[in-house]
């Protein structure tokens, strides 16, 4: 699967986007980038076992809130785009 950062998580990553395998749900997805990239990554995007509002992970291009959340299943063949809170004015 191919897994899309965004904004400020591009600077936490170092990179605009990485393929990976063997996670199952989103939330499997997001715990394990959370141990690669850290807690700055998981203050971007995770409040416990939920995102934090405004965080944005689409699957497919379907936003995961319209999906299963966290829950979302994943295949190998998915494209995951990662956005942290956007704040403008």
């Amino acid at each position: 699967m191919i897994v899309k950062f965004y904004a400020t998580l591009r600077e936490i990553t170092g990179t605009k986007e990485k393929n990976t395998k063997g996670y199952k749900t989103v939330g499997e997805l997001l715990k394990g980038l959370v141990r690669e990239y850290g807690n700055g990554f998981e203050k971007l995007l995770l409040q416990g076992d939920s995102l934090i509002p405004g965080a944005i992970v689409l699957v497919n291009g379907t936003h995961v809130a319209h999906l299963q959340g966290l829950d979302t299943p994943l295949s190998e063949d998915c494209t995951i785009d990662i956005f942290p809170p956007v704040a403008g004015g």
